[in-house]
């Protein structure tokens, strides 16, 4: 929505939409993966760098209001991040691509 919106009517859209995430104290746990061999399960490590790809591009475009944010951001980015690399295809042919979202925005 932060694409197609102007600036006022998407901080009123995001009041309405989670106002809590403009709180300065807001927090979301990280995704923990418990298996990485479980297909499944690796789709947390793609949920936390979709999760970062997001944060920081709040925190970059609305950075008076959501700047707080960009350490999270770094949090679920950091966790997942030391996973891209290693052998196990469940989520090494794919999670890269979200990676690379998280850190362009960063």
């Amino acid at each position: 929505m932060r694409r197609i919106l102007g600036k006022e009517e998407f901080l009123k859209w995001m009041e309405q939409f989670m106002p809590s995430l403009r709180k300065p104290d807001f927090d979301v746990a990280v995704a923990l993966v418990g298996d990485r061999e479980d297909g499944q399960l690796v789709h947390l490590d793609g949920l936390n760098f979709s999760r970062a790809w997001v944060l920081f591009g709040l925190a970059n475009q609305y950075p008076k209001e959501y700047g707080h944010l960009e350490p999270l951001a770094h949090e679920h980015l950091a966790y997942s991040f030391p996973n891209l690399i290693g052998d196990n295809y469940e989520g090494g042919h794919w999670l890269g691509t979200f990676a690379i979202y998280a850190l362009g925005e960063q």
